[in-house]
């Protein structure tokens, strides 16, 4: 890894230990170290970005002077710090060194963080493989289709000015109407260095890496519990319905030898109507967002609690803030995080709570207006009854609402309500204000809040998993805790609500399972992208073909008539279906080329296999445009 690449993500952990000094909050240095990782992540990137915006480009320098500018804004907390850190971590070698039965000791974080981190370089390792002539491999699903989007929004930010932010998938929208916090993020890792590649990789890991040390310090503090913390990080992290049983069908027909190349997903399995991905392998990875979000969601949680116990306006308002700047990073998580906060606010009738609210709605709202996507609308129906719920080939008719949750969550939602009511397991603050955590899984199954596709409604669920997770671990603690036929109990309800999501993982992190890894761009197609990276003018509009795994927009970022429908469409531009028509009338040559160009501002135009698979006329191109790119297969007109 280059070196100011490792100094941008040094400094990131700098600047968040120094908030964290500054909430003035009695943390242990794990703690620190854990929160301020995330929290320095998010003021390092929402510096640049500012930095960014007003400069109007993105560069090594602007980089620099952002991470210096957030180092200067956190020299507050560390006029505290520097004082106390070195007792901190002394405290940390002390505890390390007495019995691991001592309920200070980290070991148990240092075990769960160990494998944690190993599956992390795996997969990400594999994210993007060189094929040997230039070209690049995706390692796994998510690289190659989520993730190119993901590419593709990063080096608008870093390659192609884009400030104020605009949809590079779609010309003339003149917002983005996306979560975009860690890709802006990935952009200033490409600008300090990396490969457009790297920057996803490497702030991907990033992030993963401090989200099981979050879930389980959070778990510790709120319930005074090791046990509690290291249950809900195996108990989300594993997480999945009752796709398992169909593994023992499976073994049955295939003998054990199935588990070395295993044939489904079990926690994604249409045959049997289970929809519901472990989280691991369908949100952290392939939806890069929620690993900003969840950890910002849980560090909330944290702070609000402490703030009620201290009666301290410091956390009440840090709290606030955090929720605030929460939009950029994950829309989802914001959601939860600002309702429970209002709700809890209304709850307790304090005056301080207004120290909470008034910060996250002022910072929150203008954001939100900026990020919503262009259709958003409010739906009232049965979720589960709409035709987004059943997986092809599957009768509606065979599942209802219980049926379907009960498949697709197994033991969960029971647990989660039987430490609710399953008198002292839940500290009477936690059962009271875990309640309304409900709303966020109840409301989502009669309203459809999200615009576009309605299976964007299941964003609303996962955050439910998480804090949930933390429910689930405190009756199992709790059940193991009353003799052997507790113990049993609990190990079969584990193993119950984990099985299919560890299955799902070891799928993904098998080499030779499934056909990854797969081509995603040719040596001819990377040498393309970075022509247009490097040769044409950041606001360039390019005329390309709409597969998802285009090169040119995913390095260089410029401007596109139209990208892949599905990620368009997802964020609400409704006439993508026209402005593909229109895309292929220009790339045939049609009649009405001529005003389409005009109307689109259209400066290049590319001609390689997508385009090609789409129809172009290389006839009329070769005539029309004047080649400025040709290599193998890639041919790039500029349109005099």
């Amino acid at each position: 890894m280059k070196l100011w690449a490792v100094l941008l993500l040094a400094d990131c952990v700098l600047v968040g230990i120094g908030f964290t000094y500054l909430t003035g909050l009695k943390l242990r240095i794990e703690e620190r170290v854990a929160y301020g990782a995330v929290v320095g992540f998010m003021a390092v990137t929402l510096v640049g970005y500012a930095a960014g915006w007003a400069v109007g480009a993105l560069s090594g320098p602007v980089v620099a002077g952002a991470a210096l500018a957030a180092t200067a804004l956190s020299a507050v907390g560390w006029r505290t710090g520097i004082g106390q850190i070195g007792a901190d971590c002394r405290d940390f070698r002390r505890r390390l060194m007495r019995p691991i039965s001592r309920p200070d000791n980290p070991a148990p974080l240092l075990i769960l963080t160990a494998p944690a981190w190993t599956l992390t370089v795996w997969i990400l390792n594999r994210a993007y493989l060189p094929d040997g002539s230039g070209g690049v491999l995706a390692g796994h699903l998510s690289s190659w289709t989520d993730w190119q989007a993901h590419l593709t929004y990063a080096s608008s930010f870093a390659h192609a000015e884009n400030f104020p932010p605009e949809l590079p998938t779609a010309f003339g929208v003149d917002r983005l109407p996306y979560h975009f916090g860690i890709d802006f993020f990935a952009a200033m890792l490409d600008r300090a260095g990396l490969s457009a590649f790297g920057g996803l990789e490497v702030s991907s890991g990033y992030l993963a890496f401090a989200f099981v040390p979050v879930l389980y310090l959070v778990g510790v503090r709120l319930f005074a519990s090791r046990a509690v913390g290291v249950g809900a990080v195996l108990v989300f992290t594993l997480f999945g319905g009752l796709g398992w049983l169909r593994f023992f069908h499976d073994r049955a027909e295939g003998g054990w030898s199935i588990i070395w190349d295993l044939p489904t997903d079990y926690t994604r399995h249409h045959a049997g109507n289970i929809l519901m991905e472990n989280a691991v392998t369908g949100n952290l990875f392939p939806q890069r967002p929620t690993l900003a979000g969840f950890s910002l969601l849980l560090i909330v949680v944290m702070l609000m609690r402490e703030a009620h116990k201290l009666g301290s306006r410091r956390l009440f308002a840090a709290a606030g803030v955090m929720v605030g700047l929460m939009p950029l990073f994950h829309v989802y998580s914001f959601g939860v995080a600002l309702g429970l906060g209002l709700i809890w606010a209304v709850l307790d009738r304090r005056w301080q709570w207004l120290l909470f609210a008034l910060p996250a709605l002022a910072f929150s709202v203008p954001a939100a207006i900026w990020i919503e996507p262009l259709n958003t609308e409010i739906v009232y129906e049965i979720w589960v009854n709409g035709p987004w719920m059943q997986a092809p080939a599957y009768s509606p008719e065979q599942d209802g609402l219980l049926t379907f949750w009960w498949r697709n969550a197994g033991v969960f939602l029971a647990l989660m309500l039987a430490a609710q009511l399953w008198r002292g397991t839940l500290p009477p603050v936690l059962l009271w204000g875990s309640i309304p955590v409900w709303l966020w899984f109840i409301v989502p199954n009669f309203v459809r809040v999200a615009p576009s596709h309605p299976w964007n409604n299941t964003h609303w669920f996962v955050p439910v998993i998480l804090l949930g997770s933390l429910l689930v671990a405190a009756v199992l603690v709790r059940l193991a805790s009353i003799g052997w036929l507790g113990i049993v109990g609990a190990v079969a309800l584990f193993f119950a609500l984990t099985f299919a999501g560890a299955l799902d993982i070891w799928k993904a992190v098998d080499p030779e399972v499934n056909v990854w890894p797969v081509p995603i761009a040719s040596g001819d197609g990377m040498a393309a992208g970075e022509w247009a990276r490097d040769n044409t003018p950041p606001d360039s509009v390019f005329l390309i073909g709409f597969e998802h795994t285009h090169p040119v927009p995913a390095l260089s970022g410029r401007q596109t008539v139209v990208g892949f429908a599905g990620w368009i469409n997802d964020l609400g531009v409704t006439d993508w279906h026209s402005r593909q028509q229109q895309a292929r009338t220009m790339l045939g040559g049609l009649e009405g080329t001529e005003e389409l160009l005009d109307a689109f501002g259209v400066d290049y135009v590319v001609v390689g296999p997508i385009e090609r698979r789409v129809g172009v006329s290389e006839q009329f191109w070769a005539a029309r445009g004047t080649p400025a790119f040709a290599q193998g297969t890639y041919t790039v007109y500029e349109v005099n």
